[in-house]
């Protein structure tokens, strides 16, 4: 079986160095397991979607264990950058750090260093804190999400700023989750085959419905060895806030796949997803658990 156990290659796509491009950075390759795995069309009806909503309390599978993990990731197996990340624990508290940057000739064509740095909480994982800072080669995109009495709120930075100042924005919808904290809020439930997990993620520009649904259990091959693993299929619909929470397409992605490891660890192995010029991938390498 190929590293790739799901799809047949393609044209690489263009850089995606837009504001939408900004779940494919290679810090966040933990939540992005789950954001570049999104598509366009959902599962639901846009009418009445809240109702569908799952039940805002943790699952019951137990929390990740802290682990540094090495991850490779780009576009039709052909790798393209470099990402690791470290899960650890203060108290209650969850923190991902994440670090990551284009390699090769990929770095060539597209220069991008970047960081993510979040904090959850156990049990049912609310939003916290979390910076992303994004190195281009002529520009630097911070955004901070925090969680306050009054709401969760979003800062968006840029380097050289652009025409408009930056400016706290209150992000007006419940129950919300970053991407961190949403990738733990669904390892948490079932998982079971045909279940779904829907649940409101905010990566920073705009809050999507995701949708998860198991689909089968199946041995794939990780960094040549075979690792059994919970096959994974999700959608997205971008929230419209100023169209009274109105579910529209996110046409850039048309189809994707997540494999989590089918063991105590639920840990991400492999995503990947056709997006709108072939498809990109994240693949997990290495990775060293630690205590608690």
């Amino acid at each position: 079986m190929r590293g790739n156990p799901a799809r047949h290659g393609q044209d690489a796509p263009a850089t995606a160095g837009s504001r939408r491009g900004r779940v494919f950075s290679p810090a966040g390759i933990l939540p992005a397991f789950l954001a570049i795995a999104l598509f366009s069309t959902g599962f639901l009806h846009a009418e009445g979607w809240r109702d569908t909503l799952t039940l805002d309390t943790a699952g019951p599978f137990p929390p990740v264990h802290p682990f540094e993990a090495d991850y490779r990731m780009g576009w039709s197996d052909i790798e393209a950058a470099r990402a690791r990340v470290v899960i650890d624990y203060q108290g209650e508290h969850v923190r991902l750090a994440g670090s990551g940057g284009t390699t090769g000739l990929a770095r060539m064509l597209w220069q991008l260093d970047a960081t993510l740095d979040a904090t959850t909480s156990l049990p049912n994982f609310p939003i916290i804190y979390s910076v992303q800072k994004e190195n281009y080669a002529k520009r630097t995109v911070t955004i901070q999400i925090v969680a306050r009495p009054d709401g969760v709120w979003r800062l968006r930075e840029n380097i050289p700023p652009g025409e408009n100042p930056a400016r706290w924005k209150n992000i007006q919808i419940s129950p919300l989750r970053d991407l961190f904290s949403g990738v733990l809020f669904i390892r948490s439930k079932n998982l079971e085959p045909g279940g779904t997990v829907s649940t409101i993620i905010f990566p920073g520009d705009l809050p999507f419905l995701v949708e998860m649904k198991s689909l089968s259990t199946e041995r794939i091959k990780i960094a040549g060895s075979p690792r059994e693993a919970i096959k994974l299929d999700l959608r997205i619909h971008g929230i419209n806030l100023k169209k009274g929470e109105a579910l529209e397409p996110y046409g850039k992605f048309q189809s994707g796949t997540v494999w989590l490891s089918n063991d105590a660890d639920r840990v991400p192995l492999r995503a990947e997803v056709n997006i709108f010029i072939g498809y990109v991938f994240a693949e997990l390498e290495s990775i060293t658990f630690k205590t608690r």
